[in-house]
This record gives structure tokens, C-alpha cells and sequence, in this order.
């Protein structure tokens, strides 16, 4: 295994998620990283992530561009301006969402990268409870 690697992000698959909206290049995949994610996401006008938490991750966001933009973080609404970066703790809910008429890019990083996708753990923004996975 190679100390080090690169990628152009351009050649990254990109993916739209299950159901529609954002999609997303799995960057630490592409690198062959063990030990974290990170992704390169794109939000367009309209588009928001499931309102979530994380069993095990801790994660970073960086609004790479588009801004200013929003954030719901445990019930309330955070602007965040490009280049801005955000820490979240494991159980803290947040969730992106893109109420403009622009696209938004973010960066996601996340450790330990826990069981990939079931590691999150969605909530209901209104409530806080948790919503069972069908």
C-alpha cells in the first residue's frame, strides 16, 4: 500500500443520493482512506440533507462555495459564508439545506468513518425523535 495518494476530484464519480437532490464524490474513497470520509457535495436550489446525528462520527463541513448558506444545528438556522468551517459532535442534529437559487458546495469530512451510511442516524426536525430505518 502507497504512503500517499491523488485525485483529480473532476474524475470522481459523482452520485446523486437515494431518492434525488444532492449528490456527492466520495473523496476518501477515491484515496483509499481507512480511517475517515470525505466527501464533495452539491446542493442545489432547494435540496437539504436529512435532518441527522451520528452514532459514532464526528464531522467537519466547510462551505466551499455558494454562500452564504444554511445550516439547521439542533433547531436552529446557522448562515454560513464561504470558506466558513463548522466542527460537529457526534450527537449534535444538523442538517444542510440550500434555500437559495444557487448551487452550494460543501466539503464534509468525517472520523472514525463508523458503518458508513447506517452510522447516521435521522431525526425528525420537528420533534428531535428518531426516525427507524425501513
Amino acid at each position: 500500500m502507497a504512503g500517499w495518494t491523488r485525485i483529480d476530484p473532476g474524475e470522481v464519480e459523482e452520485r446523486e443520493r437515494r431518492g434525488g437532490g444532492a449528490s456527492s464524490r466520495d473523496l476518501a474513497g477515491a484515496l483509499g482512506a481507512e480511517s475517515m470520509t470525505a466527501r464533495l457535495w452539491r446542493y442545489g436550489p432547494g435540496h437539504e440533507m436529512a435532518y441527522h446525528r451520528h452514532q459514532t462520527q464526528e464531522e467537519l463541513y466547510q462551505l466551499v462555495s455558494g454562500g452564504p448558506q444554511e445550516i439547521m444545528v439542533d433547531g436552529e438556522t446557522v448562515t454560513v459564508q464561504d470558506g466558513e468551517w463548522l466542527r460537529f459532535h457526534k450527537d449534535t442534529p444538523r442538517r444542510i439545506q440550500n434555500h437559495t437559487d444557487r448551487e452550494a458546495v460543501w466539503l464534509t469530512i468525517g472520523a472514525p468513518p463508523g458503518e458508513g451510511i447506517r452510522d447516521g442516524i435521522r431525526l425528525d426536525p420537528a420533534t428531535g425523535e428518531v426516525i427507524p430505518r425501513t
